[in-house]
């Protein structure tokens, strides 16, 4: 066996089991289902630094380790070469697989579910009752946004309160947490990333397609069998539009969003066929949060304009990992880059919650803060925060309709927000429940007060023919 070919053998190896590891830390991979579904989805708009970044740190150090080891097999253990290269790459290829969860996502193609049969309420068949004076809504979907990143005594883990005052606003208003602080959702599968994150809080379920699903595009349905909170206020007259600082398209954002409720989309491609920034414009992912805030303010008086409700959905972008965007007035107040940008874009957000409170339309307008995920910067978080702490998703409700029956020491997922956000806007809902979530205002328990989470979480990562017939078809 040529030197060459060992190389060849050995490099394919170190570079699956290297990239896995580095894919862990870097994306903060929350289940294998999560690469699943963005092979089935438009990447358009992604931000090219990652493949930057696992050039320097995976390809280039495979290609390293592979040329020693390939130099040592070869004129060492010649006699056994062939043995030494292809054992090394069936034990490195079995490593990599594990890493990323493939082992078990395999063993639940084999498992079946009647978890949806038995627990699932379809939004489209539930009575809702809206109030005479229907209410704007206004949801804040802030990247990565976890309580962890608030001070210890508010009942976060860092030494200061980077999440200062949004963290005030959540504890003097509404705020759901699972203690007796500040506290929030546990993430259940399917929900760990961004499209996920924000199809399981705006619509109650969670993203685990199967591997032999159609490709999502725009001559492809996103989950045709689904209703979602833009389905259900567009029926009601409502003014839809999502502000995004990248490329809609990316994740499949774009198909869902124009399919369950036909929104109006402000994304990068919308900023500059619209003049709003020159067409060779790119911070970071797109545009930074800066003036996705004033671009937000400019729109939401647009929508004030007609005597239709409207409901905003955004979705920032700076504390996207891994490093996150510095803005140029950003202040370097901690070690951690993240812990700065962190802490800079809370300070932006607060001040446009400043500006809302200030218009006219504010009093009729409910407005919701949450993270759309747990943050995926896993070397950051590891290093920096004490692993032992119970992490979970922001959430605030401000200028709510109704007050909730018990907020606190609650067990809860970010698929109850659906049927939650809906009642913070005054809408009664018979049951309190919807999809998969639970109505948070009312004391109905959860699924996973019911069942407890491990059990929920297991049960929705198998395969279920209600899911695959009735919410995607």
């Amino acid at each position: 066996m040529s030197y060459y070919v060992i190389l060849f053998i050995l490099f394919i190896g170190l570079l699956a089991y290297i990239s896995a590891r580095w894919a862990i830390q870097y994306f903060g991979l929350s289940c294998f289902e999560q690469i699943v579904f963005h092979l089935k989805v438009p990447l358009e708009g992604a931000n090219p630094q990652f493949l930057i970044d696992w050039v320097k740190l995976c390809f280039i150090k495979a290609l390293v380790i592979a040329l020693v080891a390939a130099g040592v097999i070869c004129f060492v253990f010649y006699d056994i070469a062939a043995i030494l290269s292809y054992g090394a790459l069936v034990v490195l290829l079995i490593l990599a697989m594990q890493e990323v969860g493939i082992f078990g996502w395999i063993i639940n193609l084999f498992r079946k579910t009647n978890f949806y049969e038995e627990n699932y309420v379809d939004a489209s068949k539930v009575k809702l009752t809206f109030p005479e004076r229907k209410r704007n809504l206004i949801h804040i979907y802030v990247e990565s946004l976890e309580n962890t990143y608030s001070s210890v005594e508010k009942g976060g883990n860092y030494k200061d309160d980077l999440l200062y005052p949004i963290s005030d606003y959540a504890l003097e208003n509404v705020h759901f947490s699972h203690k007796e602080n500040l506290g929030g959702a546990k993430e259940l599968s399917g929900t760990g990333w961004t499209t996920g994150g924000l199809v399981g809080q705006s619509a109650g379920i969670p993203l685990l397609v199967p591997l032999n699903c159609k490709r999502f595009s725009e001559s492809q349905p996103f989950f045709p069998g689904l209703t979602a909170l833009g389905d259900i206020l567009k029926a009601k007259g409502y003014q839809l539009e999502y502000l995004i600082g990248s490329d809609a398209a990316f994740g499949g954002r774009q198909s869902y969003f124009k399919d369950h409720g036909d929104f109006k989309i402000f994304d990068l491609r919308y900023a500059k066929e619209h003049g709003f920034l020159a067409k060779d414009y790119k911070e970071f992912w797109g545009y930074e949060d800066r003036k996705l805030f004033d671009f937000a303010k400019s729109e939401l008086l647009e929508l004030t304009k007609s005597e239709d409700p409207f409901y905003f959905a955004m979705l920032t972008v700076d504390t996207h990992h891994p490093y996150g965007y510095v803005d140029a007035q950003c202040k370097e107040q901690y070690s951690e880059r993240l812990s700065n940008v962190i802490a800079c874009d809370i300070k932006e957000l607060s001040e446009f919650l400043d500006w809302l409170k200030q218009q006219d339309f504010y009093e009729d307008t409910t407005v919701v803060i949450s993270g759309d995920h747990l943050s995926m910067a896993a070397g950051y978080i590891h290093s920096t925060y004490d692993k032992s702490y119970e992490r979970t998703t922001f959430n605030c409700f401000l200028n709510s309709a109704v007050q909730p029956l018990q907020p606190y020491n609650r067990e809860f997922v970010t698929l109850d927000m659906f049927p939650t956000v809906l009642a913070s806007m005054g809408v009664t809902i018979e049951g309190d429940r919807l999809n998969l979530g639970t109505n948070l205002f009312s004391d109905k328990k959860t699924l996973v007060e019911t069942y407890g989470f491990t059990y929920v979480d297991k049960e929705l990562r198998k395969q279920s023919t209600y899911y695959k017939q009735h919410i995607m078809k």
